[in-house]
């Protein structure tokens, strides 16, 4: 969206919301005209009065209900919107967007990483990280690191991942050593980078904006926001919530939501499509006090929709917390002023109905699974549709409502067999394009490395990278299947990227200066796993072997020998050996 467009979106966008919180809707043009005779509601029985048993305002969970103040104001859910029980008439909603367009040739699975965490993304978190060093440590202690050291980092972690043990250290201790992340880097090194990685400079005050609690952060945020940015965005997107698990106090943006699996941690908005590919996302940073009319789900709901393009019918979905019915009505008569084009379907709750009446739970059980109500608003903008299956449910939407009816296949425990119950159509398309955020989590838990650090921005570091790794794989799975080839699994894509991270120019050992000598591989380092007591005197299968270099006799501490225990893999004299043998069988 250029500029213009997004100066234009705001000013009206805060002039609808002015006339709704006055209830003065009938200004606009199309939309509760009370002058024509059909509209007048005199004698009309499906007319469903605005609800008057509300004198108060309904609060926010969490907040205090606070008494209305001027009778022209309504808080959300009880706007002055008039229901109807008529057929809901669609809008044209043809998706006019950019489609996707497949590569000529499929890049490697680092290319696709890189489009999410470029090279200058790394370079900058360098210069950082060594400034960090400096100012913490003095210059006789600069950790001085590089961007292939830094880029090693991150596919030690990925590997990490994959082969997952209950600590850091547990990677390079003798019984439980993992050769993947051991062989790259020395555990002191990487104990070192880690407590030593920084995004911004603490001197800086410029970079401490009023009001930005993760300015610790915010420059890699920045830019990662702005690679998810330039993916082409699909018809249908979901927005809900995600949670970065932190369990430590030393945090400003800590939240608790505990219906969730990691209840204390960090909150983030996020725009997926269907499909499960992050394109925006909001950190959450805690609430700022004033109320608003759409309500800080409305707000997140504004804000990661500024960034689709206007005019293309994208498709919205999104949960209970988002949705209510001035924040459809906004972008309804967005449509109309600006011809924005965006329709918005997703579940509602009980106190967001706006008037609306409709069936009790009750009643909708006594008709048996599969019965449903619905009503229109008066200018046909929206519709509210109340099905119930197991349980009864809500939903609002710009773009459906009942007509045409799916059948959706149950199992009834009374007849012992799969029934077809009724399902209105926009029941159908929630359930069919919500769950992108969802998927975008289950990929990120599959192979994500907790790694425990006392610095809380650290965590949304390592969340970002999984991000990455996880939308450059959907990415590389949507490309396969518009290419007709076989994708690989996460699991060996994540594998993929992670060596080549570690070994792409990388330098093994100094090369030879007879450039017609062949270079030999790096002799890899010899790893000796300490052998318990148990198994040192068991008296089976302890042979003196010869090996080539020799060492240190384990029992003396003097003299070398090139003598070997083949069980035990120490050095032993000769001498030593058959004594310590005899040892052991007189005892």
């Amino acid at each position: 969206m250029d500029r213009k467009k997004r100066w234009d979106w705001n000013k009206h966008r805060q002039l609808i919301l002015d006339m709704i919180q006055n209830g003065d809707e009938s200004e606009i043009e199309g939309f509760g005209d009370t002058s024509s005779d059909e509209d007048d509601p005199v004698g009309d029985p499906d007319y469903t009065p605005l609800n008057q048993e509300s004198k108060g305002e309904v609060s926010q969970p969490g907040e205090a209900p606070q008494p209305s103040t001027s009778t022209n104001k309504h808080p959300l859910g009880q706007e002055k919107f008039t229901w109807r029980k008529k057929p809901f008439e669609a809008p044209d909603c043809t998706f006019k967007g950019e489609s996707v367009i497949p590569p000529d040739v499929l890049p490697t699975p680092l290319q696709y990483f890189r489009r999410f965490i470029t090279e200058e993304m790394i370079e900058s978190m360098m210069v950082q990280t060594n400034l960090y060093s400096v100012q913490t440590s003095g210059t006789l202690k600069n950790v001085s690191t590089t961007v292939k050291e830094l880029e090693i980092l991150i596919g030690m972690y990925l590997r990490m991942g994959l082969c997952q043990l209950p600590g850091n250290r547990a990677y390079w201790e003798n019984d439980t050593r993992c050769a993947m992340v051991a062989d790259n880097m020395s555990r002191n090194r990487f104990q070192t980078l880690l407590t030593s990685l920084h995004f911004t400079d603490n001197t800086d005050l410029s970079n401490r904006q009023e009001g930005d609690k993760c300015w610790k952060i915010r420059p890699w945020l920045d830019r990662f926001r702005k690679q998810c940015l330039e993916i082409t965005p699909e018809e249908y997107n979901s927005i809900d919530e995600q949670m970065v698990s932190f369990r430590g106090t030393r945090s400003p943006i800590r939240q608790y939501v505990k219906s969730k699996p990691h209840p204390w941690g960090f909150k983030i908005w996020a725009r997926c499509t269907s499909t499960g590919i992050l394109c925006d996302f909001q950190v959450y940073e805690g609430g700022t006090g004033k109320r608003t009319t759409l309500g800080m789900g409305g707000d997140v709901v504004l804000k990661l929709c500024e960034t689709l393009p206007p005019g293309q019918n994208y498709k919205v979905f999104a949960d209970n917390l988002f949705s209510s019915a001035p924040l459809l009505f906004l972008f309804v008569v967005l449509s109309l002023i600006l011809s924005y084009c965006l329709c918005i379907t997703g579940t509602l709750r009980s106190n967001r109905l706006s008037g609306c009446l409709l069936e009790d739970d009750k009643s909708l059980a006594k008709r048996g699974r599969g019965s449903f109500d619905a009503r229109v608003e008066k200018g046909g903008s929206m519709a509210i549709v109340k099905w119930h299956d197991n349980r009864s449910v809500t939903l609002i939407s710009s773009h459906a409502a009942v007509e045409p009816q799916d059948k959706a296949r149950r199992w009834s425990k009374q007849e012992k067999a799969f029934l077809d119950v009724n399902q209105p159509h926009v029941v159908k398309e929630y359930n069919t394009f919500m769950g992108g955020v969802d998927l975008n989590d289950g990929c990120i838990a599959r192979y994500k490395y907790n790694m425990r650090s006392r610095r809380w921005y650290i965590y949304l570091f390592w969340h970002s990278i999984m991000l990455a790794l996880v939308n450059a794989w959907l990415t590389y799975r949507r490309d396969c299947k518009l290419l007709g080839e076989r994708p690989l699994n996460q699991r060996r894509f994540q594998a993929e990227v992670a060596t080549s991270l570690i070994l792409i120019q990388a330098k093994r050992g100094r090369p030879s200066l007879d450039s017609n000598t062949t270079p030999q591989p790096a002799t890899p380092k010899r790893v000796r796993v300490r052998v318990p007591n148990d198994v040192r005197l068991d008296q089976v299968a302890h042979w003196p072997v010869k090996c080539t270099k020799r060492g240190r006799c384990t029992v003396c501490k003097q003299n070398a020998t090139t003598t070997l225990c083949q069980k035990c893999d120490v050095r032993l004299l000769c001498s030593v050996f058959y004594s310590i043998t005899l040892l052991v069988k007189l005892l």
